[in-house]
């Protein structure tokens, strides 16, 4: 669909000419695709010439020349092709920046000119198209009559049991014990590997062990180790016959029969202390009440979050159901490469790369197309808006970060910044705004949290049983 009335855009100076205009027509290529055709009258093409020939006179330097001092016909000459280069591309900047400001475009892609390099016509107009995305324009739906579930998340021993037990964990010290036992023991050996002579042949020193199913040793799988030193005591040993593997160090004694001897030089243990009014005092608190009611508050605080990410879930499923709109394809793309770096960040066991196949990229593409939908959506609502993310609520969500991660505030900016994650982190924020501002559009019901962890249960049920269906295909869950 075309713009078939072409506008005249006049130019920045107020004296301009009616010739001097811009002559912009836009049409609409898809719901997203926009193509701006535009011809620079050639008023407009001598006098950016001539500015770029005034610079060039200013600043060149020949030979046989003083600087500023170059005749204009010689540089004309010389530098032909570089002057028209220079004109194109002002001209084309200077034009969209106007073009984009008057119509009120926003770009969402690179525009593509069209073509790549523009003639600069000795005489007469100079004309050139873009294109470029959009966001797609839409309806919003009264959501007065939108219903969002809230559970009601309560503040219940068992969530203070695991508070006070994160905090014992958190205030925990690493002491000596004469004995293992526990999983979180750190137990210093002393090995040695002996041959069916008893002949020392392997000495292994200051040896650092954790509980585990199975141990290696020089190629030695030690499987059940710990069953041998649960209950071991300081300055005890342990032997165990064992079978040298086909690769041990030492050819002759390769599938031979060997006895490991472990002596335990030390037990550490990570001891949890115990919450009490001294304990609390010497933590900065008034006393354990105090320390209890900091617990119940901050586990208040996070409860509250949670209510509200589990709101602005539910609100950007349904605005994704009941909005019909044409996703961005850049839109699409970008939040299916960010999908893919997930997996490839995470890697695969052993540390390998994992290969992503055509399958998977279908199904990543599947995955992304949701998520891009609600990510165009909540732009467009940004700007109906007028939400915006400032400077200090991202460096505040930083800090926050950084203090939850043992991190200096502007070591992690600085890391983001490098990785991109700021942009990441920015839109977040944005997207967490807008999807509060439409949560309280709707109506909200309360619902027990008994209930709701129910109806999420039957919720997941379903989804697996829809993912489980032949036809259905799988597609990987969307990174939390």
């Amino acid at each position: 669909m075309e713009d078939t009335n072409s506008d005249n855009i006049p130019g920045n100076s107020e004296a301009a000419l009616a010739a001097d205009a811009l002559e912009v027509s836009v049409e609409e290529l898809s719901g997203v695709r926009r193509k701006v055709n535009v011809t620079v009258p050639e008023s407009r093409i001598k006098s950016k010439y001539e500015t770029v020939m005034n610079t060039l006179m200013k600043d060149a330097a020949l030979p046989g020349f003083r600087k500023g001092r170059v005749p204009r016909r010689l540089l004309e000459k010389r530098f032909k092709a570089d002057i028209r280069n220079d004109v194109r591309s002002q001209i084309v900047s200077e034009s969209m920046t106007e073009v984009l400001e008057t119509k009120k475009l926003q770009p969402l892609s690179e525009p593509k000119l069209i073509p790549e390099s523009p003639e600069v016509p000795e005489t007469g107009a100079m004309q050139f198209a873009v294109e470029f995305e959009v966001l797609p324009e839409f309806s919003l739906p009264d959501l007065s009559a939108v219903e969002l579930k809230k559970p009601v998340l309560t503040v219940t021993e068992e969530r203070m049991n695991l508070a006070r037990e994160h905090l014992r964990g958190n205030l925990a010290e690493m002491r000596e014990i004469p004995e293992a036992g526990e999983a979180e023991d750190h137990i210093t050996l002393d090995i040695k590997i002996l041959d069916a002579a008893g002949t020392v042949v392997e000495h292994l020193p200051q040896q650092h062990y954790h509980f585990a199913q199975e141990y290696n040793l020089l190629g030695i799988r030690m499987e059940g180790l710990e069953n041998h030193l649960r209950g071991a005591k300081v300055g005890g040993n342990v032997k165990i016959d064992v079978t040298l593997p086909d690769n041990f160090k030492r050819e002759d004694l390769r599938g031979q029969k060997a006895v490991v001897e472990i002596q335990i030089d030390k037990i550490m243990r990570r001891v949890r202390p115990e919450l009490t009014e001294e304990l609390a005092k010497a933590n900065g608190f008034d006393g354990l009440k105090d320390l209890e009611e900091s617990l119940r508050k901050a586990i208040e605080d996070r409860l509250k979050l949670e209510t509200g990410r589990l709101l602005r879930e539910q609100v950007a499923e349904k605005l994704r159901e009941i909005i019909t709109i044409e996703v961005p394809p850049s839109l699409l793309k970008n939040t299916t490469a960010q999908l893919a770096q997930n997996i490839m960040r995470q890697g695969a066991p052993g540390g390998q790369q994992p290969q992503l196949t055509p399958d998977m990229v279908a199904n990543l593409r599947a995955t992304a197309e949701p998520l891009a939908k609600v990510e165009a959506i909540v732009m467009r609502l940004a700007d109906r808006l007028g939400v915006e993310v400032q400077s200090d609520e991202v460096h505040a969500e930083v800090a926050t970060l950084a203090d939850m991660n043992g991190l200096r505030p502007e070591t992690l900016l600085n890391r983001m910044a490098k990785t991109g994650q700021l942009d990441a982190l920015r839109f977040e924020l944005l997207q967490r705004k807008v999807l509060d501002s439409t949560v309280a559009q709707c109506k909200i019901v309360e619902v027990d949290e008994a209930q709701w962890k129910r109806e999420q249960e039957e919720l997941r049920a379903t989804m697996a049983n829809t993912q489980a269906t032949p036809d259905a295909g799988t597609v990987p869950p969307a990174p939390q």
